[in-house]
């Protein structure tokens, strides 16, 4: 039987000037190179092991171990390992849009509607966690990133993201 994913939220933008969500990174779950303008991202290992790439860097961490990215640096996260991961993440300041945009990321991934690296597999659903985590492309994907946006905005105004938000975010 698959793993299922998790996110539990600790600390919501709603109620304080931080994020804090425990989550599970499965094995093979990983990020592209990407960075983010509006926060910072403290990734905290609570079990297993997570490799963390952070602009020309690449960490191994264990237990314990934490790797804090500033805005606009570049990162990715991949767990290499054969265990789950669980991790401790803190989005500082805090941002409900990337609290929605976790939950709705790990129940499409329970939902099989995710690739086992943790990617959305329908267009629409992917530009969406794009847009919503504040994330920015690097390199040639670049290029990809007005179109996000534009299918992005295009999804909210029809409605999709509420479908979202109300299946996964209860």
């Amino acid at each position: 039987m698959k793993t299922q994913g998790y996110v539990k939220l600790i600390s919501s933008a709603n109620t304080s000037k931080k994020s804090i969500m425990e989550l599970n990174i499965l094995p093979g779950e990983k990020t592209p190179w990407h960075y983010h303008t509006l926060f910072s991202e403290t990734f905290e290992v609570l079990k297993g092991k997570l490799e963390v790439g952070k602009d020309k860097n690449i960490y191994h961490l264990k237990e314990g171990d934490k790797a804090t990215i500033d805005p606009n640096e570049k990162h990715y996260y991949h767990n290499v390992s054969e265990e789950v991961c669980d991790v401790r993440v803190t989005i500082d300041p805090g941002n409900d849009n990337f609290e929605r945009a976790m939950f709705i990321l790990k129940g499409l991934a329970n939902d099989d509607l995710a690739s086992n690296a943790g990617t959305p597999k329908k267009f629409l659903d992917l530009v969406l966690f794009v847009y919503l985590s504040n994330s920015k492309m690097v390199g040639l994907q670049k290029i990809a990133e007005p179109i996000f946006n534009f299918f992005a905005k295009a999804a909210i105004k029809k409605g999709h993201l509420n479908k979202l938000v109300a299946q996964y975010c209860k």
